[in-house]
């Protein structure tokens, strides 16, 4: 802990003091006097004795030093961070010490940072009644005046104190959610030369949140076309606003201050109409309404269940009323509620819209439309949806062109949308099953309903159901005039995870585009540039679009970063949105988490990581938790236990389909080609390649390009293991697909098939022409290891040395890159620990004995000789020998 005033350091002494950088806090209760009046002498003593003894326990918890006391504290602080904090915890304790004694306490508080003069008063001053220490300062009459401009419950902090506590808003802890920042302009204090930008901090549900008004010693300062001197030149124009009253009837000035692109929350509809069927169906229907619009957007529900949750609340029995909303709404930064009502009046039925303004809670306007019957209700809701965003100042033009009918785009069938909206509801719950049951009973009700064949489409794309998911694309895709515009462009999307990457891409991107906070868009893009490209400062740039408060799915973007940074070798980024992405409860099944933790080695945490990892319940993903443990076996050297596993991932995948089966053999085989090559390997190579080929000619297969890739690596497998005309044979199906070029990592692993093959044939200059062309950054990571053999068989002997090099200090690409679906990730990292035993080869080939053996050193120490299988250790004892016969 950082002493203000260390009881051991020299003291500055009543002549001579040192300005000091540090934050002051000025606390001033409220009507203090009145207190005793109200409560007379001796509960009002009792109750300040017990004011006092709350405060000085928060400078001690905040590790402020008290400087003076009257009505209030004036408190010193090494930081700002800490100064605000205090305050925020004293608001609050305050609050809670009124409640108990029954009585209304409330306190100003004022803080600034800036130069300050401390010393300490003479000890026989001090035991006549002076202070201790004394602070002087410019900082010590600007808190005082921030004290004095604040609200009762308020917390003004100067600018410069803000710019630094902001930085450090993470260290509130808890709070930091809850807490709030307003800039309430500049203001000129009387006494003070430099006009003060003030910032009003604190909590949701504590603070005030709003303008302090103007006093005598304390003014906001008022630009210049608001001073008297340019009044007339206001009026003029205001004259000559006049003339634009047609565009304005077209284009209303909102009420509140809203922008294109700011947010609303939609609250819960409050139904008096004794239909319960309604309540879900009609908020959902108005909430697709709006979103229907570019200029407006809508908090997501499940982004209001989780604001809900960090409020201390159940979701599930909280409802979004005009208290909750505000806060929600203050929450996520949105600049409206609206709460949706229907009541019948007259008989009929009226829906009614009622936009608030979050900070206070007051109703700003309005809207309403009724009609006769539960059929008019759809056609009320259209009507409500074009007064509401044109009071929102979107313009009646942009209106119309961007909205449809809500029969049209939805269904006419009022139940068909109420089980639309339960499923909605129910996916946002996690509960999956739930939805997609309800989405089949939403079209069986309405055979025509194209928004319930898209969202059961995403979900079972989810769930890796991709031949249904493509049904329901398909009837989508023949339903497309009645979905939404967004909609449409978001079907186009999921339609094209059946084309080939460059349209996938496209699609999203457009999506983007168009809509720039639709973040799942940005997010789906960056993951696919990821996935198909290996491109991962592009996918970084992309995936950063889709951090935002308003995103719930904020945390699985920072779990996608965290696995690019990975692999561009920043393991400190990457750690941070791991982390983050864990705050978040969104790490998946943690996977991610432990490749970054073993990429540096650091096995105790990818353990401990992996221990705690838990399954998604969609067993295709499940299965490839397999993909890792192999990998970890491996990296750590012991072969026994990799190939055991590599057995056991084997076995758990043919439960759960052909895909994950072959994924698996393919990884085992990739262990094999070190620890077991030989005849018996051949066959299995010949057994593998002959599966990928029948799967690549189903047609219900729609990971084809996953087979094309296996059949690659088969042949590349087969001339690592110098069967030749087995390399052949099993890449002659496959070598002039038209599929190829479509598929970056298809095409990088067919090149290394055709290296391999060369290398095996003798033809070191033909192999580096293939691979040496692939290289751009986004190549795979196997790649290099071709590069590695190819030079030193041609004797580029330092080439080779560097190609070695790489291969083990770029472990994050062996971990984090996809190629197909990870199956090279445990080759990858043998191949990134094996790099040092070519090193230590490669000094052997160059007469640099010393170097060599410092390589097979350090290469023994990464895997235990004990461990290592037969091949390797002939590799072990030939450097061993040769660098013992040069020495």
């Amino acid at each position: 802990m950082n002493a203000l005033v260390s009881p051991t350091e020299s003291q500055p002494s009543p002549r001579q003091s040192t300005p000091l950088l540090r934050t002051l806090a000025l606390c001033d209760l409220v009507d203090s006097t009145s207190l005793v009046e109200r409560l007379g002498d001796q509960p009002a003593a009792q109750l300040l004795r017990r004011h006092d003894r709350m405060a000085r326990d928060l400078m001690l918890a905040h590790e402020g030093q008290e400087i003076d006391k009257t009505d209030g504290f004036l408190v010193l602080f090494e930081r700002p961070i800490q100064a605000i904090a205090f305050a925020l915890a004293y608001q609050r304790e305050l609050q809670h010490l009124g409640a108990d004694e029954k009585v209304e306490l409330k306190a100003r508080i004022g803080i600034h940072v800036g130069d300050v003069l401390v010393w300490q008063n003479e000890p026989g001053d001090v035991i006549h009644g002076a202070k201790p220490l004394e602070v002087e300062g410019l900082v010590k009459p600007v808190t005082a005046r921030l004290a004095s401009l604040a609200l009762p419950g308020q917390v003004l902090v100067s600018g410069v104190a803000a710019s630094l506590a902001q930085r450090a808003h993470a260290e509130l802890g808890a709070k930091a959610d809850r807490t709030r920042w307003i800039n309430h302009g500049r203001y000129r204090f009387k006494g003070v030369p430099e006009p003060q930008v003030v910032y009003e901090v604190g909590e949701v549900g504590f603070a005030p949140l709003r303008q302090p008004p103007y006093s005598g010693k304390a003014w906001r300062e008022v630009p210049w076309w608001r001073r008297p001197g340019t009044m007339f030149i206001e009026a003029g124009i205001a004259a000559a606003a006049i003339v634009l009253g047609i565009w304005l009837i077209l284009r209303p000035p909102a009420a509140i201050a809203f922008a294109e692109r700011d947010w609303v929350v939609l609250g819960d509809l409050q139904n008096l109409t004794g239909q319960a069927n309604l309540d879900d169906t009609l908020r959902t229907a108005l909430r697709l309404s709006v979103e229907q619009s570019r200029y407006v957007n809508v908090v997501s529900d499940l982004q209001v269940r989780d604001s809900v949750r960090r409020m201390r609340r159940d979701p599930a029995n909280t409802r979004i009323d005009r208290a909750i909303g505000a806060e929600v709404a203050l929450r996520e930064g949105a600049r409206a509620l609206v709460l949706p009502s229907i009541a019948e009046v007259g008989g009929k039925l009226r829906v009614t819209a009622e936009v608030i303004d979050p900070g206070s809670q007051t109703t700003v306007y309005t809207d309403s439309a009724e009609g006769s019957g539960i059929e008019s209700v759809l056609t009320s809701l259209d009507r409500i949806n074009a007064q509401l965003r044109a009071r929102l100042g979107e313009s009646l033009a942009q209106v119309k062109t961007t909205s449809q009918p809500l029969a049209k785009v939805t269904t006419d069938n009022l139940e068909a949308l109420r089980a639309y909206s339960l499923a909605r509801k129910a996916a946002t719950e996690g509960n999956g099953d739930t939805a997609l049951d309800l989405y089949e009973q939403a079209i069986r009700l309405d055979p025509e309903f194209g928004l319930a064949y898209l969202s059961r489409a995403g979900l079972r794309l989810g769930a890796d159901d991709k031949r249904r998911a493509k049904e329901d694309i398909e009837r989508a895709k023949a339903l497309r005039e009645r979905l939404p515009a967004r909609e449409q462009l978001y079907m186009d999307a999921l339609a094209a995870s059946f084309a080939k990457p460059s349209d996938i891409q496209k699609k999203w991107a457009l999506l983007g585009e168009m809509y720039p906070d639709h973040y799942a868009a940005f997010a789906n893009l960056a993951h696919f540039i990821y996935v198909y490209d290996g491109r991962y400062a592009e996918a970084i740039r992309v995936a950063e679009k889709a951090i935002a408060p308003n995103y719930p799915r904020s945390g699985n973007t920072h779990y996608l970063l965290g696995q690019l940074y990975t692999a561009s070798e920043m393991p400190q980024k990457a750690k941070l949105h791991l982390q983050r992405a864990k705050e978040l409860n969104s790490q998946r099944q943690g996977t991610f988490i432990v490749d970054a933790a073993a990429s540096m080695r650091r096995f105790a945490e990818a353990d401990a990581e992996m221990a705690a990892a838990k399954p998604l319940g969609v067993p295709s993903n499940d299965v490839l938790q397999h993909r890792l443990r192999v990998a970890l076996a491996v990296d750590k050297g012991l072969w026994r236990d990799a190939l055991a596993r590599a057995d056991e991932a084997e076995t758990a995948a043919a439960a759960v389909g052909p895909l994950p089966t072959r994924l698996f053999q393919g990884t085992k085989l990739s262990l094999q080609a070190i620890a077991t090559p030989g005849t018996e390997f051949a066959r299995q190579i010949n057994a593998y390649a002959r599966n990928e080929i029948s799967a690549l000619s189903d047609s219900q297969n729609y990971d084809r390009d996953q087979s094309l890739f296996g059949v690659f690596f088969a042949a590349y497998l087969a001339a690592r293991n110098g069967d030749e005309e087995l390399a052949k044979s099993v890449a002659a199906p496959v070598v002039d697909h038209a599929d190829i070029k479509h598929y970056r990592y298809v095409a990088d692993m067919a090149a290394l098939a055709q290296a391999q093959l060369s290398i095996t044939k003798g033809d070191a200059k033909a192999a580096l022409i293939l691979l040496s062309a692939r290289i751009d950054g986004a190549e795979l990571y196997l790649l290099h290891s071709g590069l590695r053999d190819a030079h030193t068989l041609a004797g580029n002997l330092d080439d080779a040395a560097r190609e070695a090099q790489w291969l083990a200090q770029h472990r994050g690409r062996a971990y984090a890159e996809y190629n197909a679906t990870q199956i090279l990730k445990a080759l990858n990292v043998a191949e990134s620990n094996l790099a040092v035993l070519s090193e230590a080869e490669i000094a052997l080939l160059q007469k640099k004995t010393t170097i060599s053996a410092s390589k097979l050193a350090d290469f023994l120490r990464l895997w235990p000789e004990a461990e290592l299988p037969a091949p390797l250790k002939r590799r072990v004892d030939a450097v061993r020998k040769d660098a013992g016969d040069h020495s």
